[in-house]
């Protein structure tokens, strides 16, 4: 690794590095710029889009309307932009952060094929040191972590994975080139949200298509269409008014029926008739099913509210799934629905009435090993296969940011820091971290909120925090320890109030093994996330954090 020889004295590079040109990425640099603040983006992919980047693989698309799923900082992009879809694929959502970046003279200031390796805090200096895959280093006052909630792909632990000698590919880094599973024996380990988009668009094309199932997903059909004109037109007028819900609302939960805009209910499920409740729930699945979780407050509260809801589902998979026993096996058993992440599916369950498609239940007879040409069971049972996807997700929210070599004041590593756990402050700071700020992390409302939305506060709560520090004539911040303990006591203590930790999911950290299970995700709703965040500056005085002068 080459040597820094700039004295310790002189300027930094930069005032803030960001890493990672995604949804967040692009706003930090076009606001950090806006303020007048000298900033680079490095970004590990050839282009712009992150998620979106590189989450090529077939039925990728938003899980949040496409309307709201955008940028709310500028009404000229919300007005110039059509969506071609209500709940827009892939290479749409990647071609409009292509299209923002041009519109917004943003990537001059981003270096592609650049890989962070390191980010290193100089205590006497005040400034980080960040070193790319290539040896080069460069410094800034502050450094700007957007590198994406799901970002860090999981492998799962099973052996033999160097031993296939047919196509292997993860999900989460899927070949720009594409996979041929023209007439091919497919498998696909995972049962979660991507395998649910990538079933009925691939089944069609392969000889035989095998799901590898360990635990079931409730699945919610999206009924997803091509934008209706006058449908965007309407959203268009009220955007205000929409994106002042949104920030208010629990969750990413406005939704438009019939051109008017509804909210989650506080209405609770026993307090209307089963017949009241069954319309309701029947008018939902009809719009999009994603949004049957907005129908009562208590869902996610009460288990035998909760219950209504499972009945509910149950009886639509068994109308789908034409054999029993398959139906059963697609019915999960141990969590509740929207405990853990809902799956938005177009033809998932119908997909398993196809002749060639076959679901294979691991968790009573587990996959034992990959092979040469497949995989075999713990029971002797071997799947002979061509491809075979991993689509078992990420290390969610704290991957990747540990699987870089961060070390703040005395050299203290993030990643022991948070071996325990994630600890943040409004998952935005981490003390002893100083000028590193998070976007869209851990114990934000990353997973449970819009993450366009929840960046752009988040973004312009940091060029509030640097506003600060230059009127005051300080160096450096970092929250105080006590104020990032009562974060995290808080975060916990929302959850557990919630039905959310009976599931074994990514939202838990259940996914990665070895990893302290926790929530990833602040679940309080956004309102109070803002609320907590203003009252943390108390008047300007950042009561909660420490400034070095």
């Amino acid at each position: 690794m080459p040597a820094d020889t700039r004295s310790p004295g002189a300027a930094p590079d930069h005032d803030v590095i960001v890493v990672g040109a995604g949804f967040a990425g692009l706003n930090a640099l076009h606001h950090f710029r806006a303020n007048g603040l000298r900033c680079v983006v490095l970004e590990a992919g050839s282009g712009v889009g992150g998620t979106w980047y590189w989450n090529r693989y077939p039925g990728a698309r938003v899980d949040i309307e496409s309307l709201e799923y955008s940028y709310a900082f500028s009404d000229e992009l919300q007005q110039e932009w059509t969506w071609p879809e209500r709940y827009s694929e892939q290479p749409d959502v990647l071609r409009y952060l292509e299209w923002v970046a041009d519109r917004l003279d943003l990537r001059r200031d981003i270096e592609f094929d650049t890989r962070l390796i390191s980010a290193i805090f100089d205590e006497q200096a005040k400034r980080w040191t960040v070193t790319t895959a290539d040896g080069r280093r460069l410094t800034a006052r502050f450094c700007v972590m957007a590198v994406g909630f799901l970002s860090a792909t999981h492998w799962p632990d099973i052996p033999g994975f160097a031993r296939f000698e047919g196509e292997l590919v993860h999900t989460g880094a899927w070949p720009q080139a594409g996979v041929d599973l023209t007439g091919r024996r497919v498998g696909v380990i995972g049962a979660g949200a991507t395998t649910v988009q990538l079933v009925p668009r691939i089944a069609p094309q392969t000889g035989h298509l095998t799901v590898f199932q360990r635990t079931p997903n409730w699945c919610f059909p999206m009924n997803n269409m091509p934008m209706p004109a006058e449908y965007e037109s309407r959203v268009k007028a009220i955007y205000p008014q929409i994106r002042r819900h949104e920030h208010e609302v629990r969750g990413a939960g406005v939704v438009l029926v019939g051109f008017e805009v509804r909210l989650p209910s506080d209405t609770k499920v026993f307090d209307v008739s089963a017949e009241e409740r069954e319309r309701e729930y029947e008018a939902r699945w009809a719009d999009c099913a994603l949004h049957v979780g907005g129908s009562f407050g208590d869902l996610l509260t009460d288990q035998d509210a909760n219950d209504t809801l499972r009945d509910f589902i149950e009886r639509k998979i068994r109308s789908i799934v034409d054999d029993p026993g398959v139906a059963e096996l697609l019915i999960p058993k141990n969590h509740p629905p929207f405990t853990r992440r809902p799956c938005g599916e177009a033809g998932y369950y119908a997909a398993f009435n196809r002749e060639n498609v076959s679901l294979v239940d691991v968790a009573t007879d587990p996959i034992a090993e990959i092979t040469a040409h497949g995989l075999r069971l713990e029971s002797g049972e071997e799947h002979e296969l061509d491809v075979l996807i991993s689509a078992t997700g990420f290390d969610a929210g704290t991957g990747g940011l540990t699987r870089i070599d961060i070390r703040g004041r005395a050299g203290a590593s993030l990643k022991d820091a948070w071996a325990s756990g994630a600890r943040t402050h409004l998952g935005m700071m981490s003390s002893g971290f100083p000028n590193m700020f998070f976007l869209n992390a851990v114990q934000s409302p990353s997973a449970f909120f819009s993450p366009p939305l929840l960046g752009d506060y988040q973004v312009r709560y940091i060029v509030r925090i640097i506003d600060q520090l230059d009127a005051t004539g300080s160096a450096a911040i970092e929250p105080t320890s006590d104020a990032e303990e009562a974060w995290v006591g808080h975060v916990n203590d929302v959850v557990n109030a919630t039905l959310l930790p009976q599931a074994n999911s990514w939202w838990m950290g259940a996914n990665i093994p070895g990893k302290p299970r926790q929530v990833v995700a602040y679940a309080g709703g956004f309102g109070e996330y803002r609320r907590r965040a203003e009252a943390a500056f108390d008047e300007g005085g950042l009561r909660e954090f420490v400034l070095v002068r």
